[in-house]
């Protein structure tokens, strides 16, 4: 019993029972002589109010009160009375009127049930057709905006060309994190590069985070599918049967290659469900050989793939497109500037450094500076935690973000 049902039998049993002992107090016979009667009335109003049910409760519980009334009353003559037509007109028209009365009420209320169920059913009917018309506006919205990247695509690509400083690979991958975005209109893309140990460390991001800054390529099944196969997207997930983590999984994956070397991977983190398909691979595809292209036409490709050092000339360049990067794509770094004493020291800096990370010498001034891409403040607290060598100054370090 729901608590509308509770109150209303409270409702029904208080007020019968409070006109109950007015009847008797006043000793009025049920109120069989009183026209209308009380119990009448509010049997009626039970009726309109809480339906058929309620309204023969209130109906069984009246006559109980008037025979109750009647038998204290008259207790000798109680039977000769009940079986006359002055009492037995009350109960009968409490029940009839009643019946009648809850019967075209619950009716009403089955209506008006009925009505709301199919309004809400209209409703649900409403939303499932406005979210097919967001899906169907998505995929239109797609296929114009690559109807008209195709039709001015090769001027979009040439015009980005003429801005790259293909001697500078860092301009290359500020540059091509832009066209990517551009062409697969996606939420968050990412460039990776891979170590020699298949550890996947970002390289740029263009959108919300949803991957690791960095990761091995076997805790993605999906990246893993993308390093074998060249290209792989989501649906993989649902035709394996390996066990995955979702936070490591991607929409989408292609690998750039240098012939069979895997050089990193155009990563697709975020994107509408709708867009993941066969025509976005292709897209992906190309523009990750045009990103190799352009990474062997760099006479840098392999100035992230090994730490070495670089003359410190080249710091102020790296240093501006790495800026670049973080005023662009909101990605911090850190730098650092030390000392060094013993040139024995030198190599040291070289176990902890990353491959994403470049390390300048100035052996006149014996001072080396080293870009840590991809390095919150947290991060450079770590790196600053390792030296603790002899012969090893820190002159500044700071990060931006």
């Amino acid at each position: 019993m729901n608590k509308k049902n509770i109150f209303a039998f409270l409702e029904i049993a208080l007020i019968l029972t409070l006109l109950f002992i007015l009847d008797i107090t006043n000793k009025f016979f049920g109120y069989i002589f009183v026209d209308p009667n009380p119990y009448f009335i509010f049997s009626i109003l039970i009726a309109i109010r809480y339906g058929i049910n309620f309204s023969l409760l209130s109906g069984s519980i009246s006559t109980f009160y008037i025979f109750l009334s009647i038998f204290f009353n008259a207790r000798n003559d109680f039977f000769k009375f009940i079986i006359s037509w002055t009492v037995l007109k009350n109960p009968l028209y409490i029940f009839l009127f009643g019946f009648i009365i809850g019967f075209f009420r619950d009716m009403y209320i089955q209506k008006i049930n009925y009505q709301n169920e199919q309004i809400n059913l209209l409703k649900e009917k409403v939303k499932s057709l406005e979210e097919d018309i967001r899906k169907y506006k998505n995929i239109t919205d797609d296929l114009e905006h690559k109807l008209v990247l195709e039709k001015q695509g090769v001027s979009l690509l040439v015009e980005k060309l003429k801005d790259i400083e293909y001697n500078n690979s860092e301009d290359i991958f500020n540059e091509a994190i832009d066209l990517i975005s551009e062409f697969i209109y996606a939420k968050t893309v990412s460039i990776y590069t891979l170590s020699k140990n298949n550890f996947l460390r970002m390289k740029v991001r263009k959108g919300p985070q949803f991957l690791p800054n960095s990761l091995p390529v076997d805790k993605s099944v999906v990246i893993s599918m993308a390093m074998e196969f060249g290209s792989a997207n989501a649906n993989v997930l649902y035709l394996t049967e390996v066990e995955y983590n979702f936070e490591y999984e991607p929409a989408m994956a292609v690998s750039v290659k240098h012939g069979k070397e895997i050089l990193g991977f155009i990563i697709i983190e975020i994107i509408d469900p709708e867009k993941i398909n066969k025509n976005t691979e292709i897209y992906l595809k190309i523009l990750a050989d045009w990103l190799s292209t352009l990474l062997l036409a760099s006479s840098k490709l392999s100035e992230n793939q090994n730490p070495d050092f670089l003359t410190s000339e080249k710091f102020s360049n790296i240093l501006e497109k790495i800026e670049e990067r973080r005023k662009r794509f909101g990605i911090p770094y850190s730098v650092v500037i030390v000392k060094y004493n013993n040139i024995n020291s030198i190599n040291l800096f070289k176990k902890f450094i990353r491959d994403t990370d470049f390390l300048f010498i100035d052996k006149n001034k014996k001072e080396i500076k080293i870009i840590l891409t991809s390095c919150s403040k947290d991060g450079l607290t770590r790196v600053l935690d390792n030296f603790s060598y002899e012969n090893i100054k820190v002159m500044e370090a700071y990060t931006k973000q």
